[in-house]
């Protein structure tokens, strides 16, 4: 049986822990500006529809967000591992490589989206939009970070 030090990893749990109650208070205060803002425009209802289209898009990508994070803290349980040899290295790294490169994609798909949503003036839904996809964006890293703590959790208990 394996040896593990988990050291590192307890460290990025800590760190995606306190990355977590940051995104959690951006969320709110995302969350509060929208609600003024459409209020201030006369159409609370459409705060509501985008919570309610928030809820839907978290739901589709639960199942992925959630296999992304088992993946990535399998990858972190067996970089923990004392005494890899190189080739087993290189392996762990591609693999991480792989996970990062889908954050990545998924963050840049956020980013070019928000960017090219229109000016409000222009475009009367275009605020609703925007608040759909900030708000998805929000809680789907919250999901991941909290499904990767849990799943290397899960993992660690396995492992010991």
């Amino acid at each position: 049986m394996p040896s593990f030090d988990f050291k590192r990893l307890n460290r990025i749990m800590m760190i995606y822990r306190v990355v977590q109650v940051l995104l959690f208070c951006l969320f709110i205060f995302v969350v509060y500006r929208f609600q003024t803002s459409f209020a201030l425009i006369g159409t609370p209802e459409k705060f509501i529809t985008s919570i309610k289209f928030t809820i839907i898009i978290q739901l589709l990508l639960v199942y992925p967000i959630y296999r992304l994070a088992w993946r990535d803290a399998g990858v972190e349980i067996d970089g923990c591992v004392e005494g890899l040899s190189v080739e087993m290295q290189g392996a762990l790294r591609k693999k991480r490589l792989i996970g990062d490169l889908w954050k990545v994609c998924a963050i840049a798909f956020f980013l070019v989206f928000v960017m090219l949503v229109p000016d409000a003036r222009k475009a009367p839904g275009a605020t609703q939009i925007l608040a759909i996809t900030l708000f998805s964006f929000l809680i789907m890293c919250l999901t991941y970070f909290q499904c990767f703590n849990l799943s290397a959790k899960k993992r660690m208990k396995q492992a010991e």
